[in-house]
């Protein structure tokens, strides 16, 4: 075992008994935070020139999984700090580089979606931007952020060569802004997902880049993959995680909760056993095609652009793997009964945080209609975050 195998055993390890900690602290804990920082572990996806780690996407996908089966809302946290430095890699490299220098451990906190507004200054160098961003899980314990915008000229968006209007993202110090306390949830609510707004603030034209349609200003493997495919990779072990741990759970809880009528425990009822290896069968058959089509397009895009087809396979593949997680969360949550209506049955959690997580805009309706019609072959052109 590597020693950054070992150390996510052991920080696994400890998380497990500290969900309700997590939930309760509504934000990662500074231990947890520096534990992470100081193994590199929000650095994972991180360009090599920046100073990331190089992890094969693969075992990116692991860790993520191995932390959320842990605690979903750490392994939330873990992924969403990695898929924030991630993005750096659209940055002009050189402009990357001092940020990282003056900041070795930067922790990017935000959203990309284009909810700001931000018109160029007479210098030619700056933008005016102003916008509030919510979702913006880690905000707390993040050093910069980052928000999408619309560029705005004489009072209206500006328009880009595709006809639309001009969208960017903007990176900047979390001193600059402040965050709104919104994050009273259902689920995931150890991750501290505040709004994020910035009123007015000055932000150079080179803190800012287009990660919807481009291609990224690294040439690690991973960088191969567009931006919403590198999304979805941080994203892919998250249900793969929290859906093993439901269905573990409900199988301990089982051996122990008694058949009414009966001196045998329930685990010894055909109708929940079936129920357990159906949903435990799929989530395995899930995460086999997660991993085995993420090999795959890596090998395809080292040769060149395999089109839009072949690239939204990975996409449904993390789809699919996000659907299976969340209905094996669903049916370890059924089969405890009553006893899981209880805040500290950790199925219950498990249920919660997966249904949270399936909110996010990569699941949305939006995004499983684009990724059908590249599957179908019906994409032609670049679209927003398309696959």
């Amino acid at each position: 075992m590597s020693g950054l195998d070992a150390t996510v055993t052991a920080l696994a390890e400890d998380l497990a008994a500290r969900g309700a900690e997590i939930e309760a602290h509504r934000t990662l804990p500074d231990d947890l935070v520096s534990a992470f920082k100081k193994h590199g572990l929000f650095r994972m996806v991180m360009p090599k020139g920046l100073g990331g780690l190089g992890l094969p996407p693969r075992r990116v996908v692991e860790i993520v999984e191995e932390i959320s089966y842990a605690d979903a809302a750490t392994g939330w946290s873990l992924l969403i700090g990695n898929i924030g430095n991630a993005f750096l890699a659209w940055l002009d490299p050189a402009v990357a580089e001092k940020l990282v220098a003056d900041q070795p451990d930067i922790l990017v906190a935000g959203g990309q979606a284009p909810l700001g507004q931000g018109t160029l200054e007479p210098d030619g160098r700056h933008y005016r931007l102003s916008g509030r961003w919510p979702f913006a899980s880690g905000c707390l314990h993040s050093s910069w952020y980052m928000g999408g915008f619309i560029v705005m000229e004489d009072g209206r968006p500006k328009t880009d060569a595709r006809g639309g209007p001009e969208m960017r993202v903007a990176y900047f110090p979390a001193s600059a802004a402040r965050t709104v306390d919104t994050w009273h949830v259902a689920g995931l609510r150890g991750t501290g997902s505040h709004d994020i707004v910035a009123d007015g603030i000055r932000v150079p034209v080179e803190h800012t880049s287009v990660p919807y349609f481009g291609p990224a200003r690294h040439d690690d493997p991973v960088y191969r993959l567009t931006a919403y495919n590198l999304l979805l990779t941080c994203l892919a072990g998250f249900p793969l995680g929290v859906g093993r741990r439901a269905l573990d759970e409900a199988d301990r809880q089982l051996r122990t909760k008694r058949r009414i009528g009966s001196d045998q425990p329930q685990i010894h009822d055909p109708l929940f056993q079936t129920e357990l290896m159906a949903r435990g069968t799929e989530l395995d058959a899930a995460r086999r095609q997660v991993l085995g089509t993420l090999d795959e397009l890596l090998d395809e895009l080292a040769a060149g652009d395999p089109g839009y087809p072949r690239r939204a396979r990975l996409a449904a593949s993390v789809l699919h793997a996000l659907d299976t997680g969340r209905a094996a969360a669903m049916t370890g949550f059924r089969l405890c009964g009553a006893a899981a209506l209880h805040d500290d049955n950790p199925v219950q959690r498990c249920m919660r945080d997966l249904v949270a997580g399936a909110q996010h805009v990569a699941f949305s309706a939006d995004s499983r209609r684009r990724i059908a019609g590249a599957l179908l072959g019906l994409q032609t052109t670049p679209l927003f975050f398309g696959v």
